[in-house]
């Protein structure tokens, strides 16, 4: 099925990131991981969200909740300037996430999203985003659960489509209204019947309708993702003219970056990239490099002590 926005290569991320108000950051990780790298990544997690991830039946459950949130806690902190620890949260009134006023410098929005191997997490300037990604799965009874919960047009669409292109079509459609769903932060409460996407091959992504508000349709952009073979994604965000850029998050490196500020011993104050070597059993030994002298001192407390 041609899929209308194709994304570049997934690629290493830069030392310095840097969110203009049109780019969105797309971040990846695979979330299986030996046991050494999950030790890396629990020692990014305060302690509530280890509690969190100790509540999970199966330990695969509580190896995928650790990646996934040390990535979102290492990416925000680098674009915050402070540890991943200290990244604080708040919930809206559904239950979405989002970064608590007091460690939100920038005005920052992001969503994450898993299935199967994979974790997605989308980042930007002011822009309310939802990201969906699910593990395309033959036996998952999309005609009968397309006829439950799509909507009219949807459910007509999928029907005319040939038996061999259905489950790939489903899947299109899912993640797409997934995304908008999950840009409102309505959760269950919002039916998916009530608002209509494009997912018929050769046809551009698109929110086509939303019942309760018409307006709506030219609010949001939709873009499908590729996340690679055996997966479908989709990216629901505000505005029409987005520069999507895409990285695949390092679990498995030593290193783990972020960028603050650092007071030297005779009162100058730099900017710096702290690279901290997270290692089970030792804590966080943090160096600093490629200083850089910032044109005015801070005030308060040092934001790198």
């Amino acid at each position: 099925m041609p899929n209308v926005d194709t994304p570049r290569a997934w690629s290493a991320p830069p030392e310095n990131l840097n969110l203009s108000s049109e780019q969105v950051h797309i971040w990846r990780v695979n979330l299986m991981q030996d046991e050494a790298v999950i030790a890396r990544c629990r020692k990014l997690l305060p302690e509530d969200e280890i509690a969190r991830a100790e509540r999970f039946h199966f330990p695969r459950d509580r190896r995928r909740f650790a990646v996934s949130h040390a990535m979102v806690r290492n990416v925000l902190g680098r674009y915050l300037s402070c540890k991943p620890q200290e990244v604080l949260f708040v919930h809206g009134p559904k239950g979405k996430p989002e970064v608590a006023p007091e460690s939100d410098t920038l005005g920052l929005k992001f969503n994450l999203s898993h299935s199967g191997e994979f974790a997605l997490m989308g980042v930007a300037v002011q822009l309310v985003m939802g990201i969906d990604i699910e593990e395309v799965r033959a036996n998952f009874g999309t005609q009968e659960i397309a006829e439950r919960f799509f909507s009219r047009q949807e459910v007509a669409t999928l029907r005319s489509l040939p038996q061999h292109q259905r489950v790939e079509a489903f899947f299109y459609c899912w993640t797409r209204k997934e995304a908008y769903i999950k840009a409102q932060g309505e959760g269950l409460s919002l039916a998916l019947d009530s608002f209509d996407v494009t997912f018929a091959p050769g046809t551009a992504p698109a929110l086509m309708r939303v019942a309760e508000d018409p307006q709506e349709v030219a609010r949001w952009k939709l873009y499908d993702i590729d996340p690679g073979p055996g997966y479908e994604a989709a990216l629901m965000i505000e505005g029409k003219q987005h520069d999507l850029q895409y990285f695949d998050w390092p679990a498995a490196s030593p290193d783990c970056c972020w960028s603050g500020f650092l007071k030297t011993g005779d009162g100058r104050i730099y900017h710096a990239l702290w690279k901290f070597e997270i290692c089970a059993g030792r804590g966080d030994v943090g160096r600093a490099d490629a200083r850089l002298p910032c044109s005015s001192p801070m005030s308060g407390k040092d934001q790198a002590s």
